[in-house]
């Protein structure tokens, strides 16, 4: 779920409208015939504070496969000079048995960030070969992200328009957040030439102008660098995205469904 939860976040915050309150929906599927899951995401604006929550939870076979898997990302912060500046991002999952919910504080002026970790609710242990049982979990650790981001995973794609001046043939970015990889954050992006988004629009089926590819680089299922095809429509919303070579059934396929935009 934490994949599903991963490309949902590329799919959504490739936007770069800023309204008092947008509300979009999108749906994931696995090849050609399984749903895995759904999520809504809102942004809020209050005055120069926002608030960003993408809820993301499986369906269907994925739901049962996963005891009912949920997973929530937030970012909070301000808005200054039209970049969003995150003072908190946290990540929630959780299922039938447990949760868990770590806090990213950022502490700009030592370039640290802060991490709260929780986990409640119970776990599974193994007694002998044959016989399992669960136990009460209830453990919270404070602790140093290895690595500093001046932004979140949520917070930078309503960045990238700061970010990704032109769309210029070929031109790679390496860009950097929290929430991202395990390692270092390093997200890649990479504008393709003319015969490349040639390519891009046959794959992704839309007439959109704004095509790129994104590398997450992680391991997601058996695409080895996390290869993300995504498409933007005029309102510069993701209309449509592939996660490239996953095992066994070829590729996941990111659609949205619906969105809102109140300007208030």
């Amino acid at each position: 779920m934490k994949k599903l939860t991963l490309l949902l976040i590329f799919i959504f915050f490739t936007s770069n409208v800023f309204a008092k309150q947008i509300e979009a929906k999108y749906n994931i599927s696995y090849g050609n015939f399984l749903d895995l899951g759904e999520a809504i995401t809102t942004l809020e604006i209050n005055g120069n504070d926002y608030k960003i929550v993408i809820a993301a939870k499986t369906i269907g076979m994925a739901k049962f496969l996963t005891n009912n898997r949920e997973e929530i990302y937030e970012s909070y912060g301000k808005i200054i000079n039209n970049e969003f500046i995150p003072k908190k991002f946290v990540k929630i999952k959780k299922d039938n048995y447990k949760k868990r919910t770590r806090t990213f504080n950022f502490d700009y002026k030592n370039n640290k960030v802060l991490i709260n970790d929780k986990i409640i609710g119970k776990e599974k242990i193994r007694i002998t070969p044959l016989e399992e049982k669960y136990i009460p979990i209830n453990k919270e650790l404070d602790y140093d992200l290895n690595y500093f981001a001046k932004n979140d995973i949520l917070s930078l794609f309503f960045n990238l328009k700061n970010k990704i001046k032109t769309y210029k043939d070929g031109e790679e970015y390496t860009l950097k957040a929290i929430g991202a990889n395990k390692t270092k954050g390093i997200i890649n992006i990479l504008i393709p030439s003319a015969e490349s988004f040639k390519k891009l629009a046959k794959v992704l089926k839309t007439d959109d102008k704004s095509k790129f590819t994104v590398f997450i680089n992680q391991k997601i299922f058996q695409s080895e660098k996390g290869e993300l095809l995504i498409s933007l429509n005029k309102e510069g919303f993701c209309s449509f995205a592939i996660l490239k070579d996953v095992l066994f059934f070829g590729d996941i396929v990111g659609e949205m469904v619906d969105f809102k935009i109140n300007k208030g």
